[in-house]
């Protein structure tokens, strides 16, 4: 028995000659065809897919030949910026030592990318007294230590929470963010004792990423006070103090270059310049 076939018989209108025309086809021809469509269209996706992930791929490489460009010139900037900290590191040591104070070796990361920072403005500061925000730093400020002075009627602060001269002064509005600062820098001894500059309670004392040994005192009228970069913390959160209890021993943690205290007074949620709470 032959193997079944197609025949398949076309009527063409208009030729006498030949009106009918048969064709016998395999019987297999469909599912060959079928087969070969799907094997076309297989193809056809991957070639599409491929194609998508060539062109994706000229792309990848394209940003990382840019980025490894980027790459090149942030290492050349970084070689410049490493021989600058140097320049700014012995300059703040030579400030230092004009102060009298003492500057570590900047093992820290985080006191490496203020240092430079740091040493502009207390240089600029040390040359000579500046206006605006800044007070005149490098010697005695006219202020009296609390335990010196009478108290405020008001519970306001009063007094220096430490004697020794101020090494950075009040910039809240400095042109550069790097620059600004909320509080006042007294140049001190490791060790010194920090007192209380009014009654209040504390309303945190403990690790700060930035102020070291931090100590945060509410007194209850609008106005705060802060103490930063201590070495010993004597209060805990909580705890009620009196206008000259000893809270804390300056030092020299958190960011920081030489041993100091970071002094703040904040009135309704505004920082204020310190200087004028001094007693003077």
């Amino acid at each position: 028995m032959g193997r079944q076939r197609i025949n398949l018989m076309i009527m063409t209108p208009g030729a006498p000659e030949r009106p009918v025309r048969s064709y016998s086809l395999p019987s297999y021809l469909p599912r060959l065809l079928i087969v070969v469509g799907s094997v076309f269209g297989v193809v056809l996706v991957a070639t599409c897919i491929m194609t998508v992930y060539y062109f994706r791929s000229i792309q990848l490489i394209e940003a990382l030949k840019s980025e490894n460009e980027t790459l090149k010139k942030a290492m050349a900037q970084v070689s410049r910026l490493q021989t600058e900290l140097e320049y700014h590191r012995d300059f703040t040591r030579r400030v230092a030592e004009m102060l009298g104070i003492s500057v570590p070796d900047f093992a820290d990361s985080a006191q490496v990318a203020l240092a430079a920072s740091e040493e502009a403005s207390l240089g600029a500061n040390v040359a000579a007294a500046t206006t605006g925000d800044h007070q005149t730093p490098g010697s005695l400020i006219p202020g009296i230590l609390v335990s010196d002075c009478s108290p405020d009627p008001d519970n306001r602060p009063r007094g220096m929470p430490v004697n020794g001269p101020l090494s950075r002064g009040f910039a809240p509005s400095a042109a550069n963010p790097e620059l600004r600062h909320s509080g006042i820098d007294f140049a001190v001894r490791e060790g010194t004792s920090v007192l209380a500059t009014a009654d209040g309670q504390v309303e945190y004392a403990g690790a700060d990423s930035v102020y070291g040994f931090l100590i945060v005192i509410n007194h209850a009228n609008g106005f705060k006070t802060t103490y930063g970069h201590n070495s010993v913390i004597l209060v805990a959160t909580g705890d009620h103090v009196q206008r000259g209890d000893r809270i804390a021993f300056s030092g020299n943690t958190g960011v920081s270059t030489a041993p100091h205290l970071h002094y703040e007074i904040v009135e309704n949620g505004q920082p204020v310049d310190p200087t004028k709470f001094l007693g003077k």
